[in-house]
């Protein structure tokens, strides 16, 4: 693969790299960020992580989170720049970016090349998936702080091996790291099972906001308030989408999250066939095809309304009438 073969020429090549991703990192982001750091300053090179918002809390004990900057500029003699999970500099919401030699590693669809050099796999499940592939060609050992972050990227990012993204592949390249040091029981524990009391709390208030808005379709939403009376931060806001998909005959899942007057941030979740990065898209936004985002503005009755429309004309674009199995709806487990 000639993407691959260039980045690792270039690693070789060159000595001193910044890292960043979009803003607001997730676990993929922020787990293949320390990841790429790591394995470079094993090689004997300098890595320094930038980015424009903090991590948010379930991966505070990730091995290396010190490590990562907070700013909105970043200035510095370096060599290259890698920019993680970002289809564009803008997305990072970091300036001065494009003073350095970039290199792109995504695995988003529909990526157009943008980058000095660009590495797409949107048959990856996760970036984290794609820093692990560096390891073999730079003839590098992986070690249990590296292992441990690639898997908590490609743990958060597969939604724990739950969406459709997750690939045989997948199962084999988090095997070898456990192999090598990562503990499944350890990250879950971390990601999933540390959450602070105002999540809980803003948990009960968002699920009082919930909407069926049709037969697939759920809705929660998050005002300045509720974190207001909470004390949460949106940094805890991470997975709450999950909660209106898992219902029962929910196919898709918006979460509205008030961020200023007359704005809002919208995170969209699907199941099964549905390509909820197209809603995205529509709007400006991007994503996968089960977990896309978008931002819009308007009363929140209009951005409900806009948005909902979308999602109704991607159920009806995409029907499928259901499979009767022993007198129940369901869906068949194998391929």
């Amino acid at each position: 693969m000639k993407a691959l073969d260039d980045i690792i020429q270039f690693i070789k090549d060159h000595d001193r790299f910044v890292i960043t991703s979009h803003a607001r990192p997730d676990g993929d982001a922020i787990g293949s960020e320390l990841g790429l750091a790591l394995m470079l300053e094993k090689l004997g090179k300098t890595a320094h992580i930038f980015n424009a918002d903090p991590h948010p809390r379930p991966y505070q004990s990730l091995p290396g989170i010190e490590r990562i900057q907070v700013t909105h500029k970043v200035e510095g003699n370096y060599d290259g720049l890698f920019l993680l999970e970002c289809n564009d500099l803008q997305r990072s919401n970091l300036q001065g970016l494009d003073q350095y030699f970039v290199i792109s590693i995504d695995h988003h669809p529909k990526t157009e090349p943008f980058a000095d050099l660009n590495w797409l796999d949107d048959s990856a499940a996760a970036v984290g998936e794609m820093i692990y592939e560096l390891a073999e060609p730079l003839q590098l050992q992986l070690t249990p702080e590296i292992a441990t972050n690639l898997y908590v990227a490609i743990f958060t990012d597969t939604g724990s091996f739950q969406y459709s993204n997750t690939r045989a592949k997948t199962f084999l390249i988090t095997g070898d790291l456990v192999n090598h040091g990562a503990s499944p029981s350890a990250i879950a524990q971390a990601v999933y099972m540390t959450r602070p009391y105002a999540r809980l709390q803003i948990l009960g208030m968002l699920l009082n906001t919930l909407q069926i808005h049709s037969s697939k379709i759920a809705s929660i939403t998050l005002t300045q308030e509720m974190l207001e009376k909470t004390g949460a931060s949106a940094n805890d806001m991470e997975g709450i989408v999950d909660y209106p998909l898992s219902m029962e005959g929910i196919d898709l899942a918006a979460f509205f999250r008030e961020e200023a007057q007359g704005r809002y941030r919208v995170s969209l979740r699907s199941k099964n066939h549905y390509d909820v990065s197209t809603v995205a898209a529509h709007f400006g936004g991007g994503g996968h095809k089960n977990a896309a985002g978008l931002a819009v503005e308007g009363s929140f009755q209009e951005v409900v309304e806009k948005v909902v429309l979308e999602l109704e004309k991607l159920v009806d674009a995409n029907y499928e009438p259901p499979l009767e199995v022993a007198g129940q709806t369901s869906k068949p487990l194998t391929k």
